[in-house]
């Protein structure tokens, strides 16, 4: 490390160090994987490093993760969030998964000449400048891949001219969602020779649907189910609201819950009480959810699952001002799906379900439950939206194949040089 850079390192982490000890004291949960943080404690493999920033990252990249394992290559898994370590840990429980460095010299330098990987692959949109920098000192490719850019995000990026176009430029190759994703990268600095399309992994369809375990399989019971996916605060108010219309028209019909956040469970179970409801926590299991009871899941990497089962699935983040979560997660599955208007960080999956007829966007609450007791009351109508989001994705297989192959070219390469 030069001196300068040195220097820059030790001064950032003296600067730092109060307010890292004082967000700890204020929030414990963030001591948990501090070492990992800093760069050193945890297992890694040899081969490939696979960065996802949290669950629904984790959950897009696996069919890469999947095809790379397929191909012989070692692997290292990380994510930035704890839920999505703890989810990537059961996923792929074949591979050491670890949280990220945070972005300082010392910790990714650390990281790096733990793992030693081959290249590391970042999904979407994990522009660590630090740890780009760090991979280019050490002659490791960079790959990015399912590589998106915003439209919020966009004119943000855009104000950080050169100082972002330098660290575009440090990468070997960007696997690109979609042209207008290209586009963007190429004007924010990236070289045009290294952005390609290669396809959305969020849009590449599993081969078989996602397994229930026994117990969750006997806990959602025969009920019909609407699901509220990744939900935020006011969604849940809102779903329960139209869950009291459906009830007033004699709709019979179970609601499960799926906040975002964990640590919001007792919040939520707080608010089905008071809308009347009989909350019922996944990880109690017990009998059949029953018609007039509120799910409510409370557990990390079954929420697939239950979308399987639903008759009718709201996606959130969307009625919030959130910018969306993962609205083909349901599509997958087959089921209709309905979301609020605030979906920027998924408008391409939105737009493509749209244009088939198997999506709807509310732009209220009230818009919602009429959504939902529409569905409710015209069965075979929803069952019709579901089966063409099928259809429509079936049409987007082998994004996760063509990001595996811009990573093995990147690694052929560098192998000639």
């Amino acid at each position: 490390m030069g001196v300068f850079r040195h220097s820059a390192a030790a001064l950032t982490a003296l600067l730092g160090a109060p307010i890292a000890a004082a967000a700890m004291v204020a929030r414990p949960a963030w001591r948990t994987g501090w070492r990992e943080r800093a760069g050193a404690g945890a297992a890694t493999a040899e081969g490939l490093w696979v960065h996802a920033a949290s669950i629904g990252e984790v959950r897009a990249a696996a069919g890469l993760v999947a095809t790379l394992a397929g191909r012989g290559h070692g692997l290292t898994l990380s994510t930035t969030s704890l839920t999505g370590r703890a989810l990537g840990r059961e996923m792929h429980p074949d591979w050491p998964v670890r949280l990220a460095p945070i972005d300082h010299p010392w910790a990714v330098d650390a990281a790096l000449r733990q793992a030693r990987p081959s290249a590391l692959v970042l999904v979407e949109t994990e522009l660590w400048p630090g740890w780009i920098a760090a991979c280019e000192r050490a002659g490791i490719p960079v790959v990015l891949v399912s590589g998106r850019i915003s439209d919020r995000s966009f004119p943000r990026y855009q104000k950080l001219g050169a100082f972002l176009a330098r660290t575009l430029a440090r990468i070997a190759a960007i696997g690109a969602r979609s042209a207008e994703d290209r586009d963007r990268f190429i004007a924010l600095g990236a070289s045009e020779e290294r952005v390609s399309v290669t396809g959305d992994l969020k849009l590449d369809p599993p081969d078989t649907p996602a397994a229930l375990r026994p117990d969750l399989d006997h806990w959602l019971g025969k009920t019909p189910l609407v699901v509220g996916g990744s939900t935020h605060p006011g969604e849940e108010t809102a779903l329960l609201e139209a869950r009291r219309r459906w009830e007033r028209a004699g709709h019979e019909s179970a609601l499960l819950l799926a906040p975002r956040y964990p640590d919001r469970v007792p919040e939520v179970t707080s608010l089905v009480r008071e809308a009347g409801g009989i909350p019922r926590l996944r990880s109690e299991a017990g009998a059949p959810l029953a018609v007039g009871e509120v799910g409510i899941l409370d557990t990390l990497g079954e929420l697939a699952g239950v979308y399987a089962r639903a008759h009718l699935a709201f996606v959130g983040g969307t009625l919030a001002p959130v910018g969306g979560h993962n609205v083909l997660e349901p599509a997958m599955a087959g089921v209709p799906v309905v979301y609020g208007p605030h979906v920027e960080n998924t408008l391409q999956a939105a737009q493509l379900l749209e244009a088939g007829g198997a999506a709807e966007r509310v732009a209220t609450p009230e818009a919602l439950a009429t959504a939902v007791e529409r569905a409710l009351a015209e069965p075979e109508e929803a069952a019709a939206r579901g089966a063409a989001a099928r259809r429509m994705l079936a049409e987007h297989r082998g994004s996760g194949a063509r990001a595996a192959d811009l990573v093995e070219a990147c690694l052929d390469a560098g192998s000639r040089r």
